[in-house]
């Protein structure tokens, strides 16, 4: 098992890079969720989870989905957003601080 570090990185984003990383944990959140858990509960169903494969596959599906929604829910608090200057298109600045 990693460790976590003490000291995080800035993760520098564009607004529009944030926003889809926004939206898929939202969708993570609501209808992946909830349609890995109806898989789950439909194999259950199914009776012994010893030799049920889509029991398996869909356990496995739930744990790749926890793991990247943590991943994605870490992020807003190490990332930090840039927009390009108008005055100068090739150049970046710092949002306005809130």
């Amino acid at each position: 098992m990693t460790q976590a570090s003490s000291e995080q990185k800035t993760i520098w984003l564009t607004q529009e890079a944030f926003d889809k990383l926004q939206a898929e944990l939202d969708h993570l959140r609501g209808p992946v969720r909830s349609e890995v858990v109806a898989r789950i509960s439909a194999a259950r169903d199914e009776g012994d989870l010893k030799e049920n494969g889509g029991y398996h596959a869909a356990r496995e599906e739930q744990g790749k989905t926890e793991a990247r929604i943590r991943q994605l829910e870490v992020m807003p608090g190490s990332t930090t957003t840039w927009r390009p200057s108008s005055s100068a298109p090739a150049r970046w600045r710092t949002p306005p601080k809130a």
